[in-house]
């Protein structure tokens, strides 16, 4: 078999387990075992949300267990959610896509830190909360990525700049960005740089200007709405990671 097959092979796995973690840990994130015990939220066995029966570790191999129990617990035949597999592919998929646009060795820790913000996005449209688990895993990511490429300050850079611009509208206006978008803004600061932050931060604050103008417009009698910024936070990472140093490179030219 070709090399380049293994690995894609080898990859795609790794990024189902880590995709059903992930999801695992939002279904316990937003039905709030997390918040009242972390450490069994995260320690916990798989089980099965009806019967509180035991997933046996067969059951457990990303998307070929769900295929064997044809989407139904084994012990009480009541349903599993299909988001779990599409949870697995969608993250092995994504494991892949990391192999084409990332170098290694920084291939699984771009990887990590990109389902991490998708799965911080999720929770936060769901709970408005970000976990400071989920924000320490990405922050770490960045300690990393400063570790292999260097380039502290530019990274410190990156954070101060993110932590100021959401720091200050929770300081002076109520109601204004939450404590975990100031971490999470922060981490993803840290990760990228000064500059791919400049582009991310732009494209996180205009979709969320427009996507609050447009609830507003639709939804609400007053432009005073809260909307989760997580996802748009996530957004602006996720391309400024994919495509800032062409965006800059573009902007620079139009100058």
């Amino acid at each position: 078999m070709n090399a380049s097959v293994i690995i894609y092979v080898f990859a795609f796995l790794f990024g189902a387990s880590w995709g059903s973690f992930l999801y695992t840990f939002i279904i316990r994130y937003t039905n709030r075992m997390y918040v009242n015990n972390p450490l069994h939220a995260l320690t916990f066995p798989s089980h099965c949300p009806h019967c509180k029966a035991m997933i046996k570790p067969v059951f457990l191999i990303p998307i070929i267990g769900y295929l064997l129990t044809k989407g139904r617990c084994n012990e009480c035949g009541q349903p599993i959610s299909f988001l779990y597999p599409i949870a697995e592919i969608a993250s092995g998929c994504i494991a892949i896509a990391s192999i084409y646009f990332f170098n290694w060795p920084l291939i699984p820790v771009f990887f990590i830190a990109v389902t991490t913000s998708i799965c911080i996005a999720i929770i936060d449209t769901f709970t408005m909360e970000i976990p400071d688990f989920l924000v320490g895993i990405f922050f770490l990511s960045g300690i990393i990525v400063c570790s292999i490429e260097g380039g502290w300050l530019a990274h410190i850079q990156g954070l101060a700049l993110m932590v100021a611009v959401f720091l200050m509208p929770l300081l002076i206006v109520k109601g204004g960005f939450g404590g975990g978008d100031v971490k999470f803004a922060g981490a993803i600061g840290f990760f990228l740089g000064l500059h791919e932050t400049i582009v991310a931060l732009e494209i996180a604050l205009v979709t969320g200007a427009l996507y609050g103008i447009g609830y507003a417009v639709l939804k609400s009698k007053t432009l005073k709405v809260h909307i989760p910024f997580g996802p748009f936070l996530t957004l602006g990472f996720v391309l400024a990671l994919l495509f800032g140093k062409d965006i800059i490179q573009i902007y620079l030219q139009m100058l």
